[in-house]
Parts: structure tokens; sequence; C-alpha cells
């Protein structure tokens, strides 16, 4: 190994997202399944939902350690300019339906977790692990941020109506 060879550790290799997603939530899908078969699924969706929403707030948290969401502007801008991030680029299809200075409305029309968990028949484990953890996080952004939503692709509908909206 020279100084300009990475460590085989370090070596990237070629993958779509599609393949990606599958490996990354495979494992997933079949810990949940086999938890659910020892603890019954109402146990088992608890305890992964309560993790997983979480995981969410703890990378909300994160996020905003350096530029703290002051206002609903700011939650804009952070919401916008994460939707341009390669993995969410190419992971989601989303569509601003409306936007005032206290609300933003949006149409997620393509969605690779919604994708992937419905070819592997998860799409309620998908629902527990990618979109109730929507709701926890929107408030880690500041607690002022609430979101509605009524629609998910995760559950078979024809887009995710998400709703973010700043509360007095």
């Amino acid at each position: 190994m020279t100084e300009k060879t990475p460590h085989k550790f370090k070596e990237k290799r070629e993958e779509t997202y599609e393949q990606l997603f599958r490996i990354r939530y495979s494992d997933t899908v079949q810990l949940a399944r086999q938890f659910e078969r020892v603890l019954g699924r109402q146990k088992t969706f608890e305890i992964i939902g309560n993790m997983f929403d979480r995981m969410g707030v703890q990378m909300v948290r994160h996020m905003t350690e350096k530029e703290p969401i002051k206002n609903f502007q700011d939650f804009v801008v952070s919401y916008k300019n994460s939707l341009k991030d390669p993995l969410f680029s190419h992971a989601l299809t989303v569509e601003i339906k409306e936007e005032t200075p206290k609300m933003l409305k949006l149409h997620v029309t393509e969605c690779l977790w919604a994708k992937i968990f419905r070819e592997m028949n998860a799409a309620d484990i998908g629902y527990v692990v990618v979109c109730h953890p929507d709701f926890p996080m929107a408030q880690a952004f500041h607690p002022r941020i609430k979101m509605g939503r009524t629609k998910t692709l995760m559950q078979g509908d024809s887009c995710c109506n998400h709703t973010y909206y700043w509360e007095e």
C-alpha cells in the first residue's frame, strides 16, 4: 500500500442508490420480522418506532448544532438545502405546492424508501422506520414547527402530503 493508495476499507465501490437502500434495509426488515415472531407485532413496532424516532431527532439536532433554527424561514432554507444532498436528491422527488411565511406544503411523488420497503413486502416496517420519524424530527428542528400528513407513498397513496407549519 503506497501513500496514494487508500486502505482497502476506504476504497469506493459502485452501486446504485437502489442497491444501496436494498442492502441497508433488508437486514432491518429481517430483524424486525424475527422480533415480531418472538415479541408480537405491537411490541416490536413500539420498540423499533421509538428507536428510529430517537435516531431521527438526533440526526436533526446534529444538523442544527452549527446553525440553529430560530424561525420558520430558517427551517424552510434548511429543509430545501437538505433536498440538494445527493442522497436525498436521488431518493426523493419533491414538489413544493405552497409556501407562506408560516407554512410549507409539499408532495413527495417518488420515494426510494417506499419503493424498497414495498418491494420487500415490508411497508408496515418502512412506515415505522422512515415515515413516522418525520413527526418528532419536525419538532426537533424547533418546538414551534409542527408537521401534518394524511398520505404516504409507503402506505400506497399517490404521494406523501407533508405540511410543515409554525405554531404560535
